[in-house]
C-alpha cells in the first residue's frame, strides 16, 4: 500500500465521518434543542449549530481513526500473506 494511497483512505474515511456526524449533530439539534443549549457555556451560540460542530469534530475524529484502524489491518493482512 503506497503512502498515496493510506493517506486517500484516511482522509476520505475523515471526510465521509465529517459528513455523518454533521448529519447526526444537525437532526439532534433539530430534535432535542434544549438538551444542547444546557451544554452551552455562551449564551449567543444556536443549539442546532453547536450540535452540528461537535458531531462535526467527532465525526472527523472517528472517521480519521477508522480509516487508521482499516490501514492497520490491511497492512498485517498484506504482512501474513507472504512467506
Amino acid at each position: 500500500m503506497t503512502i498515496q494511497k493510506t493517506f486517500a483512505t484516511v482522509t476520505i474515511a475523515a471526510l465521509a465521518g465529517l459528513a455523518l456526524g454533521a448529519l447526526f449533530g444537525f437532526g439532534a439539534g433539530k430534535i432535542a434543542p434544549v438538551f444542547f443549549s444546557h451544554l452551552l457555556i455562551w449564551q449567543n451560540v444556536e443549539p442546532v449549530g453547536f450540535a452540528v460542530f461537535c458531531g462535526a469534530t467527532v465525526g472527523v475524529l472517528l472517521g480519521g481513526g477508522l480509516g487508521c484502524f482499516g490501514v492497520v489491518i490491511q497492512l498485517i493482512s498484506e504482512w501474513r500473506k507472504k512467506p
